[in-house]
């Protein structure tokens, strides 16, 4: 990035805290800069960066909108680590609208990337916010589970980072420690606090320089400690929460420390300095964009107020909390919306923009087909001829022996022709085709008695599905697809003296996935990266087109589903079709 890009962007973020509209039309100048640079890396790099603050200035919708155009161009430079980064910051976007399902979706495939890249620490900070998307769906176990592995897999980690995860895994112990204790389970709701203090690090231990990060972490410290009835460790997170939101001079941060201060004077019954904090609280707040902060400053103030004497105020400032949670919520709704709009937006753009690829690669093959359909009927075609000559001539001087071998010949060519045609019929996908629930146990028996004959002639044990799951599909597909594979898998196992063939189902949130397994000799590297190219096959010449998985993969792909190939577990290939899930028919009414 040049030396003015980085300039711009230094510039918007310094004069966030001071002139917001100055720092976002530098923001915009800065964009538009890299638009004209020659550099097609300089944009998406440009976006991220532009994209990171304005979530830090509670822009989350327009920081989601320049994720979604910078995403696909970091993909198209093969910038695996940076199109994964926007990928957690798409999701990040999404916990600060309260999008958690969305984002639990985007930052499990961002963690998902970052395991394959072999980057632990990045991985571990996905999880640390999936745990917190759990924890505002309500799903605390699951916020306990992924805040503590995300801890766990970082052993040795930067000791910031690590105080940072160990602060999100007590949060979350916190929360399910309160609601324990709503219920009467004093004892577990007890059990986790103390593993919330257990993972939490002593305020002096903690790098104030870290600054934010480490006002995070005293703030959950004095949380926890609050709870645990712990006054000195209480006290001294808080006074080092004060110190940094001082230093930082940030009314977001000031506006906390205030208002947990409060809280702490409130639990001491000093209703006086209860009043003065909650006031600094509220004065501070007021000038952020965090309203559900400021809303329970205002309740702290009301409540004091009440306790000494001051009804009107207390009116008032009640009143004020009220008009600031309704705010909030007509706010968040509205942006959620939005920002779900946007992400439908990107989702269409990505489905025409694969179709458009899909048809431009299916004219580019067309080439070969035509190459390869000419090479598979001319030269039966040009020996049935000959034989055709030939068997005139001997006809015409009575040798009745080798007419009838002249013929034979002719019919297994032309039994050749019929087999390379039936492989051709096959092969087109209907697009658009209607979706219906699909039992899949169905789909597996019915192709299988297609390869009746099949499995008579190459006999192999199979294992049908134990039980029925529906899928949205079209039937005859899928049907066309399993039938593929599993003659994929009887030419794999025709040299082997024990056959087997396996068909398993796993469910998911949204997909089912439907797994066809044999125990052939499995995928070599070289053979899985191509494995779904067009006209690649590892059978011989003249025994396959190598077209059945790559249409078998496009034809599951209009379906909103997929097709994908590994080494099964021991040995054999595995495939495993994906598709959407869907709730099973109700049967007709009598």
């Amino acid at each position: 990035m040049s030396d003015d890009l980085e300039s711009l962007l230094a510039s918007a973020e310094t004069h966030a805290t001071t002139d917001v509209a100055l720092a976002r039309r530098l923001l915009r100048h800065a964009i538009s800069t890299a638009r004209m640079q020659a550099d097609d890396r300089v944009l998406p790099h440009c976006l991220h960066r532009a994209a990171v603050l304005l979530l830090r200035w509670h822009d989350a919708c327009g920081a989601y909108a320049l994720c979604i155009e910078g995403q696909p161009l970091l993909e198209r430079l093969d910038d695996r680590w940076g199109a994964t980064q926007v990928l957690k910051l798409r999701g990040r976007c999404c916990l600060e609208v309260g999008e958690h399902e969305l984002a639990e979706t985007l930052l499990s495939e961002a963690r998902d990337r970052f395991e394959r890249m072999g980057l632990a620490t990045e991985a571990a900070r996905c999880e640390s916010l999936l745990a917190s998307a759990y924890r505002g769906e309500g799903n605390l176990l699951a916020a306990v589970h992924f805040a503590g592995h995300a801890r766990a897999r970082l052993d040795p980690a930067p000791t910031h980072l690590l105080h940072r995860l160990g602060a999100g895994e007590a949060y979350s112990r916190l929360l399910l420690a309160r609601r324990l204790k709503s219920v009467g389970e004093s004892d577990g709701a007890q059990q986790q606090l103390d593993a919330a203090a257990a993972v939490l690090p002593d305020p002096a231990e903690v790098d104030d320089a870290s600054n934010g990060q480490a006002a995070l972490v005293h703030d959950i410290s004095a949380m926890v400690a609050a709870e645990r009835g712990d006054g000195p460790r209480q006290r001294a997170a808080l006074a080092r929460l004060l110190r940094i939101a001082r230093r930082l001079n940030a009314p977001d941060w000031l506006g906390l420390a205030w208002l947990r201060l409060s809280e702490l004077r409130a639990s001491q019954g000093r209703v006086a300095a209860t009043i003065t904090g909650a006031r600094s609280a509220v004065r501070q707040l007021a000038r952020t964009a965090g309203v559900a902060r400021l809303a329970a400053a205002e309740r702290l103030l009301a409540d004091a107020l009440e306790r000494h004497g001051d009804s009107q105020g207390a009116y008032e400032a009640f009143a004020s909390a009220l008009r600031h949670d309704a705010e909030q919520e007509r706010v968040q709704v509205a942006v959620r919306l939005e920002l779900l709009a946007l992400h439908a937006r990107a989702e269409q753009d990505l489905r025409d923009t694969e179709q458009t690829l899909a048809y431009a690669q299916r004219f580019s093959n067309v080439g070969y087909l035509v190459a390869s359909v000419n090479h598979e009927l001319n030269q039966p075609l040009a020996s049935i001829r000959l034989l055709a000559e030939t068997t005139i001539e001997l006809a015409a001087h009575g040798h009745a022996d080798e007419v009838r071998e002249s013929l034979r010949s002719m019919h297994q060519l032309g039994e050749r022709l019929e087999v390379v045609a039936s492989k051709l019929a096959a092969f087109p996908v209907r697009e658009n085709a209607p979706l219906r629930p699909v039992a899949l146990g169905r789909v597996v028996d019915v192709a299988l008695e297609l390869l009746q004959a099949r499995l008579a002639q190459i006999p192999c044990e199979v294992h049908r599905l134990r039980e029925d799951v529906w899928a949205e599909a079209d039937e005859a597909q899928v049907i066309h697809v399993v039938v593929n594979l599993v003659n994929n898998a009887i030419d794999a196992l025709a040299a082997q003296p024990h056959r087997r063939i396996d068909f398993s189902c796993t469910l998911g949130a949204r997909q089912v996935k439907l797994t066809v397994q044999d125990n052939g000799p499995g995928l070599p590297p070289a053979v899985h990266d191509r494995l779904f190219h067009p006209f690649f096959s590892t059978k011989a010449a003249g025994q396959g087109l190598g077209l059945g998985l790559a249409l078998s993969r496009d034809a599951l792909r209009a379906m909103g589903g997929d097709l994908t190939a590994r080494t099964g577990p021991g040995t054999g290939a595995a495939f495993d079709i994906t598709l959407p899930l869907a709730a099973a028919p109700h049967p007709p009414s009598p």
